[in-house]
């Protein structure tokens, strides 16, 4: 009889959604009440996105990195069924 093995996962969501809401928080510059930025110590909008996106490639790279090795080992585990 086989025995099934189930994989742990443990869902990170809401983490993932905090740490990007406090990094959106501290990268947005910060808005006057004219609607203009408060000083020369902030960040432009362009700024902020570019690290945005440096951040989102390699969360990116990660995630297919991740798929990849998971594939392989299915396929092995394939193999070893």
């Amino acid at each position: 009889m086989k025995s099934v093995q189930t994989s742990s996962y443990r869902d990170r969501t809401h983490e993932f959604s905090s740490i990007t809401e406090r990094l959106r928080k501290s990268l947005t510059p910060s808005i006057g009440v004219n609607g203009s930025g408060s000083g020369g110590g902030s960040r432009s909008s362009v700024a902020f996105q570019s690290e945005f996106n440096k951040r989102a490639s390699k969360i990116g790279y990660g995630i297919h990195h991740t798929s990849q090795k998971l594939a392989k080992l299915a396929k092995c585990e394939l193999i070893v069924l």
